[in-house]
């Protein structure tokens, strides 16, 4: 136990932040916390013991890159590198979870900051081991602890905690066909730029910019006309008799830095269907990031940290391209207004060197860039980074992310493939050049790519 405990100390802990050091909350709080719960020390010792096994992949190496022409690994050689977990990570994670459950039986140590510690844990266990998981749940696991406290007595810890799982809702949200789970008001109290773990050293984008990709899960949905939680009040008007709509300042913008300071009017006929509502959102979205620029205070202009700055225009474009994919669902991948935004993405990624600290933070870009990527030289890069993350961090929900890629890859190939049989056949026969495109249930192929598994793919 006290070498697993070591080994998160000096291994896994320095790979969860941008930088290492004695303020890093994985270390500060967790090891603290862990002194005292043996549930917290067997969730610990059940994350070291499966990270040392996926640290130990020996076919990693095979995932190609940028320049040659190495063979790759396919979608379910990555599937199958897993491997069984050993019975000393079945063991602990065991323990651990009846540890916990013994404590959430108790109002009162419930309540035990051990107890969200152990969750925290046992949430990177899941991004570590298989890289899904029911999350959904375990974030309304969250929340219900979260009100058993009282809000005045809100510690250092618990707003750090409550970040981590905003952090984890919004990026699986956006993938994962769904809403985040935190709700619009709580999402505007967090300090997303305090000291202890700022958001740009948690998850390298700027606060202000992860408040907008909060908002594409939302987005996502309201463009396949599916059901979504009421607007805060004040924030997007209905449609109405009137032929403008009136978009005021909402949660999202609200934050103190002058987001959106004055309405924005859209002219309803202007739109290309009826969904006006997810019109509506999608341009004010699409104003905001494009209108982006980092916040002066913020921790990525400091010359030191311009790889953070490279990191949130990553972000930045990558949440361009998923906006520009729901407008344009029926578009190829090779349009050039997809492959520009493609482009620009990756010319940030390509900007932060492959041996930065940063790279940890780069899946959610690489994943929503790389859906779109056509070139073979564009996929190879993306494997390469993605490959680079797995052997820095040994977690293996970033192998999960690059199976879907390839999956995603391999059936465009093959559209691409029957839509040149198909034209030929047509012209052949006559009838020239046709197009054979049908439009697909929702603008994402990645959810086909996703069938199957139990849970969500966590993306992060």
């Amino acid at each position: 136990m006290q070498f697993l405990l070591g080994y998160y100390d000096k291994a896994i802990c320095p790979v969860l932040v941008a930088y290492d050091g004695p303020s890093n909350p994985y270390r500060m709080h967790v090891l603290h916390l862990a002194v005292h719960s043996e549930g917290l020390r067997n969730a610990i010792a059940a994350l070291s013991t499966n990270n040392i096994r996926m640290r130990g992949l020996k076919d990693v190496n095979r995932l190609g890159f940028e320049q040659g022409d190495q063979p790759h690994l396919t979608a379910d050689e990555i599937r199958d590198m897993a491997g069984a977990p050993t019975p000393e990570e079945v063991r602990y994670r065991t323990m651990s979870i009846a540890f916990l459950n013994n404590q959430l039986a108790s109002p009162l140590t419930a309540k035990d900051d051990s107890v969200l510690a152990t969750l925290l844990i046992l949430c990177l266990f899941h991004v570590c081991d298989s890289g899904f998981a029911r999350f959904k749940t375990q974030l309304a696991g969250v929340q219900r602890l979260l009100s058993l406290r009282d809000r005045r007595l809100q510690s250092s810890f618990v707003g750090w905690v409550e970040m981590f799982f905003t952090w984890f809702d919004v990026m699986t949200s956006t993938v994962n066909d769904r809403e985040t789970e935190v709700q619009g008001d709580s999402m505007d109290m967090l300090n997303l730029s305090a000291d202890l773990g700022a958001l740009e050293h948690l998850a390298g984008c700027e606060g202000r910019l992860f408040k907008l990709i909060a908002r594409l899960g939302r987005l996502n949905l309201l463009s396949q006309n599916r059901p979504v939680r009421e607007s805060s009040p004040g924030s997007t008007a209905r449609p109405s008799a009137h032929r403008t709509l009136s978009v005021t300042k909402d949660y999202y913008s609200l934050d103190g830095n002058g987001w959106c300071t004055s309405d924005i009017l859209l002219d309803v006929d202007s739109f290309p269907d009826s969904r006006h509502e997810f019109w509506t959102e999608w341009r004010l979205i699409r104003r905001l990031l494009e209108d982006w620029t980092p916040d002066p205070a913020s921790a990525i202009m400091d010359e030191a940290d311009q790889p953070l700055l490279h990191i949130s225009n990553a972000f930045r474009y990558s949440a361009l391209l998923y906006t520009e994919r729901l407008a344009s669902p029926d578009l190829s991948p090779s349009a050039p207004s997809l492959q520009s935004l493609v482009a620009t993405s990756l010319s940030h990624l390509r900007r932060i060197p492959p041996s930065s600290c940063m790279n940890k933070f780069l899946l959610w870009p690489l994943f929503v860039t790389g859906t779109e990527c056509v070139h073979m030289g564009d996929r190879a890069l993306v494997r390469a980074r993605i490959g680079e993350v797995m052997r820095e961090s040994g977690f293996f929900n970033n192998l999960s992310g690059l199976e879907v890629l390839e999956r995603v890859w391999g059936d465009d190939d093959e559209t691409a493939r029957m839509s040149v049989a198909g034209a030929l056949a047509d012209m052949h026969a006559g009838f020239g050049l046709q197009r054979r495109a049908t439009r697909p249930r929702q603008a994402f192929r990645w959810r086909k790519a996703m069938e199957g598994k139990v849970g969500e793919y966590i993306v992060v």
